[in-house]
């Protein structure tokens, strides 16, 4: 609701509130503080974080044992490069999963 002798809306809030002449300070608003935001997000967006890491961790590695077991069937190297691909997925699944815990408590 807009107050009408001066024109504001009782919602603003000003850290100065009378008009000193002398020096030139004026009214000036304030940005209201944001209500915090609750600890606990929704259930959407926890499902979204699992769904994240979850894709994130068993990509690389289940890659990695598939092109690694085709790999070892062409040149007859079994089981080598199919334990090496596969440590590879692993080595970036871990690197993906601090860098996805590091953004959620970034946000925190």
């Amino acid at each position: 609701m807009i107050d009408e002798k001066s024109g504001h809306s009782e919602s603003e809030h000003y850290d100065v509130i009378l008009e000193d002449v002398e020096t030139g300070i004026r009214p000036r608003k304030i940005k209201t503080p944001d209500k915090k935001k609750s600890a606990v997000g929704s259930g959407w967006q926890y499902a979204s974080l699992a769904g994240e890491i979850g894709f994130d961790v068993a990509v690389p590695m289940v890659v990695g044992l598939i092109v690694g077991t085709k790999l070892d069937e062409r040149w007859g190297t079994q089981p080598k490069v199919t334990l090496l691909l596969f440590g590879l997925g692993l080595l970036f699944s871990c690197t993906s999963l601090i860098r996805i815990v590091r953004d959620v408590l970034r946000k925190r």
